[in-house]
């Protein structure tokens, strides 16, 4: 029974606390939508790079022309400010799609996957209903 108890704690923990930070952004994305991404150069987006089980999360800088991510114009922001251009790492150089603020999966020479999110574009939380205050008739 103990066994159980402590499976089941453990499966709840990684169902919800567990989240990696892709998933977090993929749920607040499919949840609340996003605004359509335009053609542009847009910097403080988040590129999220899963290599096996680990994903991290990092800011970067990329191009969109015609409603696609343009890989040879692919960055990753370093420490100091700076950029890194990562399109030699990919398996590909063909522009990828953005669906609901985030681009489909990018595939380096290494098998890794990379997303990019466009959070700036998340819509904003619905507002919920205003509660009446509460009143005595008497």
């Amino acid at each position: 029974m103990r066994l159980i108890i402590t499976l089941f704690i453990i499966v709840l923990a990684n169902s919800s606390f567990g989240q990696d930070c892709y998933s977090k952004y993929r749920k607040a994305f499919t949840e609340r939508g996003a605004l359509e991404v335009m053609d542009s150069t847009y910097e403080g987006v988040i590129i999220a790079v899963r290599e096996g089980h680990e994903t991290n999360c990092f800011m970067g800088k990329v191009s969109v022309k015609s409603g696609k991510v343009v890989l040879d114009n692919f960055y990753v922001e370093l420490e100091d400010e700076s950029y890194e251009n990562l399109g030699p790492k990919f398996k590909n150089l063909k522009p990828v799609e953005i669906k609901d603020g985030i681009s489909q999966i990018i595939i380096d020479k290494r098998d890794d996957l990379y997303n990019v999110i466009f959070l700036d574009h998340l819509k904003p939380k619905k507002k919920g209903f205003k509660k009446a205050p509460d009143f005595d008739l008497d």
